[in-house]
C-alpha cells in the first residue's frame, strides 16, 4: 500500500502530521504533544534559526509564510524577524503537463488553438505564480502567468497546526497564530488572483510618465481567474546594472507616492526592451493600499520630518495603528530612534536600517501598525536590495524615497487636492438617502422605549474556554478524591470476600481507577504545559 500511494500528494491531515514531526526535529516538539520527540543534534538554541530551518523544510509555501511574518517587525523581536527574512526554499517548476491542464481549464480551448507558441520552459518561477513566454495569432508576443497548483493544500494544512499552537503556548507569543495563518492565506490568495493583477495593472499604466517603467497590457481573451497573458517585447534584455538602479528608484517611489508595491521583486519580472526602454514585464502579485491610509501615511511623515514625536502618535490612529493609552514610553522609543537616525530617510542610512529602528521603536512602545503598511516598508526594503543586488553595493533606497515622500506630502497637502477629497465624499447622494427613515425608525423604537443596546466583550471566549478547562480538572480531581475515599472506607470496614493484597477486591479496583485517573490528570497538565 506504501508503494502505491508513495507518488500521490499529503492531504492536509497527513502534511499537518509532517508539521507536528519537523517541528519536534527542531526543538517545538512541546508545542504538538511531542514532548519525548527526537531532536537534532548540534542546533543552536536559539528560536529564530531553528524556526527558519523549519519552514525551509516544510517547503516553499512555509518559507514563504516566513518571509511574510517578517515583515511584522512592529511585534516580533528583531532577531526572530531577521532570521524569518532569509527563509529560502526554491520552488520547483509545475510541470508542463499542469500547466497545460490550468490553461486549457481557465481559458476553455486546447492550448494548441489558444498559442501559436507555448514555451514550457517557464522564465520566471515563484511560490505562488510562474511565467511562460508565448506567442499570439498574429505573431503577437506575449507572457502568460500562471497560478501555481498545490498552494492550497499547504494553507490547508497549516490551519490546524496554527491551532495547535495557539492552544498550547498562543499566550506566550506576540501574535496569534491562527490569526496569522489567516492573514498569509488572503495574502496568498491576492497574489494568486489573475483579476486583482490585471486591475493593478491597469492602475500603474495609467500612472503614465509618473511610472518610469513600460507596464504591459492585459490580452482580455486570453486571461482568467488563475492565468493573465500580457503584452511583452519583441525582443528583450537584461536592464543592466544602471537599468536595475532606475528599475528600484522606480518602485521605491512607486510605492511611497502611490501606495502600489509588488510581493516579488524577482530580476526576471524586469527587462529592457527595443531602444532600452526599461519594461516592469510581469507586474502580477502588486497591492495597493487606500487612498485614506496613504493620506495618513503622508501626515505620518510630515510629522517625522518635523522631527516631531508627538505628531507622529497623533497620525498613527488615522494610519490604522494601535497607540496605548500611555504613549510614555511609546514616546521615548520614537525620540531614541530619530536621533539615532538622524533625522527621518537619512541619507547615510539604508531602508533596511529605517525600517528596521522605526518598526523596533514602535514594538517596544507597545503600538501596532495594520499588516499592510508593514508589507509597504517590507517592499521598500526588498526594492533597495534589488538595486544593491543587481547595480553595486552602494545603492541607497532613501534617496528616492526622500524625494517621492516630500512629493506625496505636498500632493496630499495641496489645498486643491483637500478640496476635491471633500467634494468627492460629500457628492455621495446614496450615503445620505437613507438618513431619513433610520432617524424615523430611531425616533419609533424611542417612542416606544424598544430601543435595544449590545455589548460586545472582547476576549471573553478565550477566558470561558479556560474557565472550561479549569472546571474539568476539578471535577476530575473531585472524581479521584471520592474514588480514594470510597476505597479507603471499603478496605476498612469491608472484611469479608475475595481480598487482593490484604484489601478487599472492590476497594483495590477503586484504588487502581484513582491511580489511572490521576496519571491521565497529570499526563494532560503536562502536555499544555502549565505544570
Amino acid at each position: 500500500m506504501d508503494d502505491v500511494s508513495r507518488g500521490l500528494p499529503e492531504g492536509p491531515a497527513r502534511r499537518a502530521a509532517r508539521i507536528a514531526r519537523v517541528g519536534a526535529r527542531y526543538g517545538f516538539g512541546f508545542v504538538f504533544g511531542r514532548r519525548l520527540g527526537p531532536f537534532r543534534r548540534g542546533e543552536p538554541g536559539r528560536v529564530g534559526p531553528r524556526l527558519r530551518r523549519s519552514l525551509e523544510e516544510l517547503g516553499p509555501v512555509f518559507a514563504e509564510l516566513g518571509r511574510f511574518l517578517s515583515a511584522r517587525r512592529d511585534l516580533l523581536p528583531e532577531e526572530v524577524a531577521a532570521e524569518l527574512g532569509r527563509a529560502e526554499a526554491p520552488p520547483k517548476p509545475a510541470s508542463p503537463a499542469e500547466v497545460r491542464g490550468i490553461l486549457e481549464r481557465e481559458l476553455g480551448n486546447a492550448a494548441e488553438r489558444l498559442f501559436v507558441a507555448f514555451e514550457e520552459l517557464p522564465v520566471r518561477v515563484g511560490v505562488f505564480t510562474q511565467a511562460h513566454r508565448a506567442t499570439l495569432p498574429g505573431d503577437r508576443p506575449a507572457l502568460v502567468v500562471v497560478s501555481r497548483p498545490g498552494v492550497r493544500r499547504e494553507l490547508l494544512a497549516m490551519r490546524p497546526a496554527a491551532d495547535v499552537v495557539r492552544r498550547r503556548v498562543g499566550d506566550r507569543l506576540p501574535l496569534d497564530p491562527v490569526e496569522a495563518v489567516s492573514e498569509f492565506a488572503a495574502h496568498a490568495g491576492h497574489r494568486r488572483d489573475m483579476h486583482l493583477a490585471a486591475q493593478n495593472a491597469r492602475r500603474m499604466r495609467d500612472l503614465g510618465d509618473r511610472l518610469p517603467l513600460r507596464v504591459p497590457g492585459v490580452y482580455r481573451d486570453y486571461s482568467a481567474a488563475r492565468c493573465l497573458t500580457l503584452e511583452a517585447p519583441a525582443e528583450t534584455g537584461a536592464p543592466g546594472a544602471e537599468g536595475y538602479r532606475a528599475c528600484a528608484d522606480a518602485l521605491v517611489g512607486l510605492a511611497v507616492r502611490e501606495g502600489i508595491f509588488l510581493a516579488d521583486h524577482a530580476p526576471e519580472r524586469f527587462a529592457a526592451g527595443p531602444g532600452g526602454e526599461l519594461w516592469l514585464l510581469d507586474p502580477t502579485e502588486a497591492f495597493s493600499l487606500d487612498p485614506e491610509r496613504m493620506r495618513a501615511l503622508a501626515e505620518v511623515l510630515a510629522a517625522a520630518g518635523r522631527e516631531d514625536v508627538d505628531g507622529i502618535i497623533r497620525s498613527l490612529p488615522l494610519a490604522g495603528a494601535s497607540v496605548p493609552k500611555n504613549a510614555a514610553a511609546l514616546r521615548r522609543e520614537l525620540r531614541e530612534a530619530l536621533g539615532a537616525l538622524g533625522g527621518p530617510l537619512w541619507r547615510e542610512h539604508s531602508l533596511a536600517r529605517v525600517r528596521d529602528s522605526s518598526l523596533e521603536a514602535l514594538r517596544r512602545g507597545g503600538a501596532r501598525l495594520p499588516d499592510e503598511l508593514c508589507r509597504l516598508f517590507g517592499a521598500l526594503v526588498a526594492a533597495e536590495e534589488l538595486g544593491r543586488t543587481m547595480s553595486g553595493e552602494g545603492y541607497l533606497g532613501t534617496v528616492p524615497a526622500a524625494e517621492a515622500a516630500r512629493e506625496m506630502i505636498s500632493h496630499r497637502r495641496n489645498p486643491r487636492y483637500v478640496l476635491e477629497r471633500t467634494a468627492r465624499r460629500l457628492n455621495r447622494p446614496e450615503v445620505y438617502a437613507d438618513y431619513p427613515r433610520q432617524i424615523h425608525a430611531l425616533l419609533e423604537e424611542l417612542k416606544d422605549g424598544e430601543v435595544e443596546v449590545r455589548f460586545r466583550h472582547g476576549g471573553l471566549d478565550e477566558l470561558i474556554s479556560k474557565l472550561d478547562i479549569l472546571a474539568n480538572r476539578l471535577v476530575f480531581a473531585f472524581l479521584i478524591a471520592a474514588l480514594i475515599v470510597g476505597s479507603s472506607m471499603l478496605g476498612v470496614f469491608v472484611r469479608g470476600g475475595p481480598q487482593v493484597l490484604g484489601l478487599s477486591i472492590f476497594g483495590f479496583a477503586g484504588f487502581v481507577a484513582a491511580a489511572l485517573l490521576g496519571l491521565l490528570l497529570l499526563v494532560g497538565i503536562i502536555r499544555s504545559g502549565r505544570l
